[in-house]
């Protein structure tokens, strides 16, 4: 295997040539998944993932197939929101704008109440945000058992670092993205006529204000894995972690992704990507975790049906 060169650092793994080839091959993918008679029904987040999808989505079947509709919870930043109104406007369909408030803390609370010794915590920052995709999920699961088809959102970088919740963000019939990058969604992005403003965003779930996935993973790396419920941070925790995230790209998260797959060592990844071996490390061992936590199947059974 050869070894990455700065200008892969800088790139996606695919480029804009290969991505233009790869958009065919996801419109007919799409395509084959929704059948003539069959409408999509799509949870847009004001991010770019789900714009990007409901684009593609438009692009096979035709807007009139489509159905948005978006969440608006307990410290969305007004941009998101404003974001889908656009994506809507943009191709001429209807968003359904669901307000469920501050459900996600009632939620904990009534777990809380139910299950003390679980360690639900309302007024915590992660158990709150976490049910914020439990409370998305019913949403989703109410427009499936309307008989609409439901997309998938997740690309390649969240599912092989563990970055989503399995019975939340993760559901799906068909996920149009989850063998893109995140560098190479974004790449995709600007083919299909993603607004500007989207597309440069820093990605982020939108679970409280300022909060960004290059943050996120900071903490994930520090922790050396994805963060427990109940877990706490000092300020001095606060400040290793930014000091992590100054030190980390996308770019460089999808390079140290595809180093790995291709079979280096944390030594020559560090090397190449110019990130701290314990970084490499960390990712290593969380894409590891992932494979048994998260990526693991669904449904299974002693017989097949």
């Amino acid at each position: 295997m050869g070894t990455i060169s700065s200008e892969r650092i800088e790139k996606p793994m695919k480029n804009i040539e290969q991505i233009k080839t790869e958009l065919e091959r996801i419109l007919e993918f799409i395509r084959n998944q929704a059948k003539p008679s069959m409408k999509i029904a799509i949870p847009v987040s004001g991010g770019l993932d789900s714009d990007v999808v409901a684009r593609l989505c438009a692009l096979a079947v035709g807007a009139d197939n489509i159905r948005l509709f978006t969440v608006i919870q307990e410290g969305l930043e007004q941009k998101y929101t404003q974001n889908a109104r656009n994506l809507a406007a943009d191709l001429g369909v209807h968003l359904a704008e669901i307000p469920l408030g501050k459900m996600n803390r009632q939620l904990i609370s009534l777990l809380h109440e139910a299950a003390p010794d679980e360690a639900f915590m309302p007024d915590s920052l992660l158990d709150p945000a976490r049910a914020n995709c439990s409370l998305r999920t019913a949403i989703i699961s109410t427009y499936q058992d309307k008989g609409y088809l439901i997309p998938g959102n997740s690309n390649r970088t969240e599912t092989e670092m563990g970055f989503f919740l399995p019975f939340g963000d993760n559901l799906g019939h068909f996920k149009p993205i989850a063998h893109l990058y995140k560098s190479e969604v974004k790449l995709l992005a600007t083919l299909i006529g993603c607004r500007e403003e989207v597309i440069a965003q820093p990605p982020s779930a939108g679970f409280w204000e300022g909060e960004t996935d290059l943050e996120d993973m900071a903490y994930w790396i520090y922790n050396e894995g994805p963060i427990p419920g109940g877990r706490i941070f000092t300020e001095e925790d606060d400040k290793k972690v930014m000091q992590i995230q100054s030190l980390l790209s996308q770019d460089k998260i999808d390079a140290c992704l595809i180093a790995l797959n291709e079979g280096k060592t944390d030594d020559s990844i560090s090397e190449e990507i110019s990130l701290p071996i314990n970084i490499v490390h960390t990712i290593r061992t969380t894409k590891e975790q992932a494979a048994i936590t998260k990526n693991r199947p669904l449904m299974v059974s002693l017989e097949r049906i």
